[in-house]
């Protein structure tokens, strides 16, 4: 039973793994493709419009991992729904696959996988140039699914700044920086409350509709 339970976890984590990676790859890919579909349409030069109301973006980078949390490559999907002038729901799940501190409660083996998915509010400034910067916060659950031990629950909240340059007033690449901490529960035979947190470093695309 043990084994078809963690067989299932980790059949579940890298489908959420390969499910990021092609998002990601959809969104360059799709970025690319409507930019020749577009050839015609002037790339911006001055300040965001600001005409659409909806955002998805998609980032990967590396996650450095604090206290019994993952730490390693990253990959996180965001959906804002613009509320106000400056003012935007987030909504955001990522995934984090590499290793943790070695613990036989926490982390026998020195690796495993997390997914937190959290909601919380975006600020998104316009400036004299195609480039928005941004700050965010949010909160909600995190998941970790550690290899050869029980999987833990807990509570993360999320706070950075980041920035996009628009090419397009739909399309914009860019960077964030993002820092978290929380506590997670771990079900083991000493019933371990643990900190966690991280620092996280991502590259990524944004796409308005």
């Amino acid at each position: 039973m043990l084994l078809a339970v963690r067989t299932f976890r980790s059949s579940l984590l890298a489908t959420l793994l390969a499910f990021a990676l092609r998002g990601l790859l959809m969104a360059v890919l799709l970025g690319l493709t409507t930019s020749s579909a577009r050839a015609d349409e002037e790339l911006l030069r001055g300040p965001h419009p600001f005409i659409k109301d909806n955002e998805l973006t998609v980032h990967a980078g590396y996650s450095a991992g604090m206290g019994d949390n993952m730490r390693g490559l990253r990959m996180q999907g965001d959906y804002l729904n613009r509320l106000a002038q400056t003012l935007w729901l987030d909504i955001q799940m990522g995934v984090v696959s590499g290793s943790c501190r070695s613990n036989q409660t926490v982390c026998s083996n020195g690796s495993g996988n997390g997914v937190d998915i959290l909601a919380g509010a975006a600020w998104k400034f316009q400036t004299n140039l195609p480039i928005v910067p941004y700050a965010k916060v949010a909160v909600g659950p995190i998941f970790l699914f550690p290899d050869n031990t029980r999987s833990a629950g807990g509570i993360l909240a999320r706070g950075g700044v980041g920035a996009h340059y628009f090419l397009y007033d739909w399309f914009g690449v860019g960077a964030e920086l993002t820092g978290a901490w929380g506590a997670a529960f771990f079900a083991a035979d000493s019933h371990r409350t643990g900190s966690l947190g991280s620092v996280d470093i991502n590259l990524g695309v944004a796409l308005q509709f």
